[in-house]
């Protein structure tokens, strides 16, 4: 359901008793309490689980070009950049895709003498400002299609904009804002705000939570070196 960034601003001064239901919010509040909802956003932005969706999103490679840009303003288009590449895919024909591995910074560099391909089967993603840089191992030629799965966060926002979330997230945006606008206008975060709070945000990110399947070999995982599984990242340790 759409909701006003305004009206999330007004229920978060409204549910600190700091104006009443029908009372007329001052512009220097509103405009604070935009600031610390951005400031919000800005650091759950930076968390995979409080992302907005997961979405495919298919970009088409320049020839001889090293790094592809992903952004506002890169050569592939997005309102923010991503803060990770989650899954990418190279098209070998229609509705036919190949898997590109996605790898981080030690996996990329051990990579790096790949050289000059077409094949583009390895990727590193290096997640700059403002904009991100996605190496291929080697430079891929002009006109491929490339699904890229990127984590959908909100951008700066504006007080005249209307936003559609997710369920959850408007009563988590609200919740949280209460908590960090309290102290500036003397209010208290009680329990119970913080215990609400802090629900509405699991009950919003739970359905971002990755717990990966385990398969084993037989009757079970083959050797005896020992070890423990990381549901959280899918990694033996």
């Amino acid at each position: 359901m759409p909701v006003a960034v305004a009206t999330i601003v007004r229920h978060a001064l409204v549910g600190l008793s700091i104006y009443g239901s029908g009372e007329s919010i001052r512009p220097a509040d509103a405009v604070y309490g935009l600031e610390q909802l951005n400031l919000i956003l800005d650091d759950w932005n930076a968390q995979g689980r409080t992302s907005v969706a997961g979405v495919f999103t298919d970009f088409v490679t320049v020839g001889s070009l090293q790094p592809h840009t992903i952004g506002p303003t890169g050569t592939w288009v997005l309102p923010v950049a991503p803060v990770a590449i989650d899954g990418a895919a190279l098209s070998v024909g229609t509705n036919l895709w190949a898997p590109i591995t996605v790898h981080d910074d030690p996996q990329w560099w051990l990579a790096r003498s790949f050289g000059q391909s077409t094949s583009g089967m390895d990727v590193y993603y290096a997640a700059t400002s403002p904009n991100g840089s996605i190496y291929f191992a080697g430079v891929p030629g002009a006109g491929t299609t490339v699904r890229i799965l990127t984590r959908t966060t909100l951008a700066a926002l504006l007080a005249t904009q209307t936003l559609a979330l997710p369920a959850g997230y408007e009563q988590a945006m609200t919740l949280t804002l209460q908590e960090a606008i309290a102290d500036a206008f003397h209010a208290t975060v009680s329990a119970t705000l913080e215990r609400r709070a802090g629900k509405a945000r699991a009950t919003a990110f739970g359905n971002n939570l990755r717990v990966p399947t385990l398969s084993a070999g037989g009757q079970g995982l083959p050797g005896g070196a020992g070890g423990w599984w990381d549901y959280r990242t899918g990694e033996w340790r």
